[in-house]
């Protein structure tokens, strides 16, 4: 888990029968945090709920042959499969989830830790003690969002334990960035005139120039999707003649999209160009239904990067409805492995269809009797597996 590499959890073992046929064996005795205990019925369910998914949409068929065993077959080779199926999407949920209520907020798994409280501002997680592996060594877990800061930069975590420890500091640069995502459905969004201009004025060290020393502080220049990456040139290049106004949009409740749109505001205007801002739900933006000259976006990729960053950047349909580029065969040529990641993302960023901005820097702030804490590329840590040791026997 730490370096990207599969771990067994509810299947504790699998193995590529053909390149068209894999095989799991699951864990018996595992039990949902409402006591009931999982059938090979609530791991088929939740898989075919996914089928449609573009990434998941090559499995042509999950049956069970003999107890505890589950066979997928699939159209077209995989070699992905084992992690796809331990992303987000792919969670094993009881088949009867529709039916339990406050689902969405008090959401129901196998877990080592179960959902207690969900809030505008308290998520309360407690150690579920019938877990079928090693149990959670904090007994809960708080996280408070706090109203009063939600317009600071949020580059941070800052663990709580006794009072008076001396604090602990971690930091890195995120595997990802804020990236502008041009919209090859509306006419100035496809104009390459406009990319060219927009990118050279809103290039990732004017933002950070006229950013607030708070932000300055946690962002860094981004010229390409991976800070290892410099794919973006700064070319200076001139405005478009006639162009007067673009839109932006992005989804709502993300206080650092409003200062990055403020600050492409205010640069804009100084060239005599209006940006017009928009904020829409979550779903509408993840849907990409709607048209934008201009979306702001971020990502956040997980080890291995190889399989994370394609496979974010393919299961949002937003990207797919403003980048017209054939998915499909795309997405066939990384499951076989047969695609230069790099190469690929290079290609978009060089044709502005993707212009990276800023990657974040990311903080854990602890005390030191805090074991077992190592951040991951999103800027959290495992928790089941950190501990406070004991203050040593006076």
């Amino acid at each position: 888990e730490e370096n990207g590499e599969l771990e067994a959890d509810i299947a504790h073992h699998w193995q590529q029968i053909s390149p068209l046929h894999w095989r799991f064996f699951l864990r018996p005795g595992v039990h949902f945090h409402h006591g009931r205990e999982l059938e090979m019925d609530d791991v088929i369910a939740s898989l075919k709920r996914i089928n449609t998914l573009p990434l998941y949409s090559h499995i042509a068929e999950i049956v069970s042959p003999t107890p505890w065993t589950l066979d997928i077959h699939l159209t077209q080779p995989d070699r992905w499969l084992p992690l796809l199926l331990g992303q987000v999407p792919a969670m094993i949920l009881p088949r009867e989830w529709e039916t339990i209520s406050n689902f969405a907020s008090h959401p129901i798994g196998t877990g080592p830790y179960a959902v207690i409280r969900n809030s505008t501002n308290q998520l309360k997680i407690q150690a579920f003690d019938d877990f079928f592996g090693y149990r959670a060594l904090i007994d809960e877990v708080n996280v408070w969002v706090l109203p009063e800061i939600a317009d600071e930069p949020a580059g941070g975590l800052m663990l709580k334990g006794p009072q008076g420890e001396e604090k602990e500091i971690e930091s890195r640069l995120e595997e990802g960035c804020y990236y502008l995502l041009f919209d090859s459905r509306t006419h100035r969004g496809a104009n390459q005139q406009v990319r060219d201009w927009v990118s050279y004025v809103l290039s990732p060290t004017n933002l950070v120039y006229f950013a607030e020393e708070q932000y300055q502080q946690l962002w860094f220049p981004a010229y390409g999707l991976l800070p290892r990456w410099h794919h973006a040139r700064t070319i200076k290049s001139e405005k478009p003649a006639g162009l007067e106004s673009l839109t932006l949009t992005f989804y709502q409740d993300h206080s650092e999209h409003r200062v990055i749109a403020g600050i492409m505001q205010q640069i804009l205007a100084s060239h005599q160009v209006t940006l017009e801002i928009k904020e829409i739900s979550y779903d509408q933006w993840h849907e990409g239904e709607i048209e934008s000259d201009i979306w702001l976006n971020s990502a956040n990729f997980t080890l291995p990067l190889d399989f994370s960053l394609f496979a974010h950047l393919c299961e949002v349909p937003l990207l797919q409805h403003c980048i017209p580029i054939d998915w499909q065969a795309d997405a066939a040529r990384w499951r076989n492995g047969e695609m230069n990641l790099a190469n690929w993302c290079q290609q978009l960023v060089a044709c502005k269809a993707m212009v990276p901005l800023i990657h974040h820097w990311l903080i854990i702030q602890g005390q030191r009797s805090m074991r077992g804490l190592r951040m991951n590329t999103l800027g959290w840590f495992d928790f089941k597996s950190a501990w406070f040791a004991p203050p040593d026997p006076e």
